[in-house]
């Protein structure tokens, strides 16, 4: 993969992110192709560009104000093709406290990534997020296990 290609990926996924933090979805979406895939750290898939965008739109009010402690790093990039990349980012959301919530947790997380290079633009093909933190901690409960 080139330079230039690799500076391009990471910029695009620094745009990609601030939209995400300004919860400008609309914008945010035309970062994916049409035919794009979402898988949600929850295991939601979305097929279409449309269905992503309509879903993360359907956030509750007091998540939204949290989205300014959101980050993402790039941690690889590797070329598939001369116009395909696989990349893998990390990103992190400290003080995320879901409605309800008796707490606010610092959640963690990877995404996988397919980007595509269309007409000279690189786009996100499909998409994996995995919590990294959270959702199944099966260790025992303090004092309950060896």
């Amino acid at each position: 993969m080139s330079p230039e290609d690799e500076h391009d990926i990471r910029t695009t996924l620094a745009a990609h992110t601030a939209l995400w933090v300004g919860h400008d979805m609309d914008e945010w979406g035309t970062y994916f192709t049409e035919d794009s895939d979402f898988i949600t750290h929850r295991g939601i898939w979305w097929r279409t560009r449309q269905d992503n965008i309509d879903g993360h739109k359907d956030v509750p009010e007091p998540v939204l104000r949290q989205k300014k402690n959101y980050t993402q790093q790039v941690l690889s990039i590797a070329a598939l093709t001369p116009e395909v990349a696989l990349v893998h980012t990390r990103w992190s959301w400290p003080e995320h406290r879901l409605p309800g919530a008796d707490a606010a947790e610092d959640r963690t997380g990877l995404i996988t990534l397919v980007m595509v290079k269309h007409q000279d633009r690189w786009m996100i093909r499909a998409a994996h997020n995995t919590r990294t933190n959270g959702l199944d901690d099966f260790a025992p409960a303090p004092g309950t296990g060896p």
